[in-house]
């Protein structure tokens, strides 16, 4: 049998948990789904903007991640052992958000998942993986797979907010165009008592890491951002090692500094996207639209308003009060 619904979200990252709740708060018949039983271990996205946050609110969903994450507005950057400039990005009293929250994207999620399922507790399925996707006259036919069995649902529109890796974006045979620089970075997430400020802290060619970057951020539950440039040919999976990383956090934090590695990856800055978000009633929205380098926050960042932006649109498409050409801008 075929279910029917009005739209599908494919993906269950900050994204698509956006755009399922934003879509069920305007009454539409969403649902959204998700190939993981749970949400991803590791940091991943930390830093959370100012309109990110007022859109969270708008959800109902800023409350606990303002409450959990480490505030910040300020920042420093030096070259070297020199400070050579200094920021705020709020300096004025009075908004009703900070400038960036600092929070772990499982728990970004967490709490956008539980106020999804506070709308409908079966608006989210996980453990379901989309295996094909079919665009229709009108519409778009999606066969998951959940528990070794196939399930077709038809969507009057599909969003595919399933991530860099986009299954939706593979099966239509859909390819990014752009860059991939020649650059890696090691981030190295620590546990660590410290009292340094919650505040952005970056380096170009510090003392403790000759001829590369560095940056330091705040987490809530103690936990410590690192993030430094490593360049192109080194070997990510021996970065990655315990023996590697550890030295170089002790470099930067002093040979007396305690800590202990709680997740670790190596990234490349990309600027990559599709030619179009658009293939018929088939959307795209975030990491599966496009990708850009972490530097700025535009990650995360960028998809929470890619959903914000198409879901009253969705909305005024589906009940006819405008054109099929709006939601496509």
């Amino acid at each position: 049998m075929t279910e029917e619904r009005e739209v599908v979200v494919v993906g269950a990252g900050p994204v698509g948990l956006c755009a399922a709740l934003n879509l069920r708060l305007r009454g539409i018949d969403a649902v959204a789904l998700e190939a993981a039983e749970a949400p991803a271990e590791g940091s991943r996205a930390i830093c959370f903007s100012k309109r990110t946050l007022e859109i969270f609110h708008k959800l109902g969903a800023a409350a606990p991640m303002v409450e959990k994450g480490a505030q910040w507005s300020r920042g420093k950057i030096h070259f070297g052992d020199a400070l050579i400039h200094q920021f705020d990005l709020l300096p004025e009293s009075g908004h009703s958000m900070p400038a960036f929250v600092n929070l772990q994207q499982y728990y970004c999620e967490r709490f956008l998942e539980e106020r999804l399922r506070e709308t409908d507790p079966s608006a989210l399925r996980r453990g379901w993986r989309a295996v094909s996707v079919s665009p229709q006259k009108e519409g778009a036919l999606l066969e998951a797979e959940f528990g070794g069995e196939k399930k077709t649902l038809r969507a009057r529109y599909l969003l595919a907010c399933d991530g860099a890796k986009s299954d939706i974006r593979r099966m239509l045979g859909l390819e990014f165009q752009g860059d991939v620089f020649r650059e890696r970075f090691l981030i190295a997430d620590i546990r660590m008592l410290s009292d340094f400020p919650a505040e952005r802290r970056f380096w170009f060619d510090p003392p403790f890491h000759r001829g590369g970057s560095a940056l330091l951020h705040k987490q809530p539950d103690n936990i410590w951002r690192v993030d430094l440039q490593l360049g192109w040919h080194a070997d990510p999976d021996e970065e990655r090692k315990p023996e590697n990383v550890i030295p170089r956090v002790r470099a930067m934090l002093g040979e007396d500094a305690k800590f202990e590695l709680a997740w670790v990856s190596v990234y490349a800055f990309q600027s990559r996207r599709l030619n179009s978000f658009v293939c018929g009633d088939i959307f795209f929205a975030g990491d599966s639209a496009h990708q850009v380098s972490p530097f700025g926050a535009r990650g995360a960042n960028s998809g929470v308003e890619d959903a914000d932006n198409i879901c009253w649109k969705l909305q005024m498409a589906l009940r006819r009060d405008s054109p099929r050409a709006r939601v496509e801008t």
